[in-house]
Parts: C-alpha cells; structure tokens; sequence
C-alpha cells in the first residue's frame, strides 16, 4: 500500500516539527509526505479501530481503510479547521461504516429465529484462581461490554479513555458544543458501569 511503502522514502525526524497543515499543504504541492501523517496517527486510529471492532485483525485492515480514505480525500482539506478534526470526522465515518457492514453480516448469515444474546461470561474466582487467566477473563467481560454499545457512544468512549482527550479537544474533533460530549460521556459510561455490574468485587 502507498502509504506504507512510502515511510521508507522520508525523514521522519526532520519532519517532526512540521504541524499537521503544513504537511497537507506540501502533499497537495506535490512531496511524497503522507507518511509523515500515517506515523504520528498510526497508532491511535489502530487503537480506536480495536476498541470499535475488538479483533485485532479486523482492526488492521479497518486502520489501513481509515488512512486509504483519508488519502484519497485529502485534497478536499481546506484548512477550515484543524486537520486533526478533519481526520477524526474521516475515522469516525469509516468505523461507523464498518459497525454498520458487520451487522448486516451477521445478519444474513444467521436465522433471526435462531439468534440468541450471548450468556455473560462468568468470573468464576476460586482461591486459587490462576492471576493470569482472571486478568483475561475480566478484558474479555470489559471488551464485550463495550462493544455491546452503539458505535457512536463507543467511539466517544475510546476518545476521552483511551486517547485522553478532553471534552474540548474531543467536541472540536466531533464538531459539537463540550456540553453534549459531557452529556453523552455521562449516559456511556452509566451504561457500560451496568453493564459491567457482573464485575463488581472483582477488579
């Protein structure tokens, strides 16, 4: 892929002071950068595109789909706001997108009448429960709690937990007021904490 191959022809270092615009601006000039982009954002589209899908496969090839989009729109970037708010729109939409494949996967590849919810995982504690496999068994119960909310809801999880954004810097990410990232923030995370009451006394 283009933006892989293409880290291999830069000087990560010497283009680590340039600000995100300024990189957009010389790609559209013509200078093969976009690595540039793909190093400083790789990592954090990959851990949203995990949080979103929950399999690391798929969170590979949805990370590499956000980034072939991005690249593929990065001429209509006008600078109007911030690129990181432009990419995090483009990201949102493709884990969106990708939520929304998946379910009508699902569903036509199995009988409506035959669906059943998943039984929660049982933590069963023993004295002398191995550390490690309870760990395992408490990010499974945490994972599947958290895909089980609706894509949106999740997304805004990941931003504020896992990319410690605050409500400002995620609402100009979103284009929204502070107050309904609060707001949303608040009804998310009080549906994930019933959710996860099956592991109260064991975390």
């Amino acid at each position: 892929m283009y933006v892989l191959t293409e880290l291999a022809e830069i000087d990560l270092e010497a283009g680590a002071e340039l600000q995100d615009e300024s990189i957009v601006a010389r790609i559209k000039s013509g200078e093969r950068l976009f690595g540039l982009l793909y190093q400083r954002y790789r990592t954090r589209t990959f851990a949203l595109a995990f949080g979103m899908t929950g399999q690391r496969e798929q969170a590979e090839d949805l990370t590499q789909e956000i980034f072939l989009r991005v690249y593929q729109r990065l001429n209509t970037f006008q600078g109007q706001a911030k690129f990181a708010t432009w990419f995090y729109r483009i990201a949102l939409n493709q884990c969106l997108n990708h939520c929304r494949y998946e379910r009508r996967r699902r569903q036509t590849v199995t009988n409506p009448d035959d669906r059943q919810t998943p039984a929660p995982v049982e933590l069963r504690v023993v004295e002398q429960a191995d550390a490690t496999l309870l760990r395992k068994e408490i990010q499974h119960e945490l994972r599947s709690a958290l895909l089980s909310l609706k894509p949106e809801v999740r997304f805004l999880l990941l931003l504020k937990e896992i990319e410690g954004l605050s409500y400002e810097e995620i609402a100009e990410r979103l284009e929204c007021s502070p107050g309904t990232v609060a707001s949303r923030l608040s009804r998310g995370r009080k549906l994930l904490a019933r959710k996860l009451e099956s592991l109260k006394g064991k975390i």
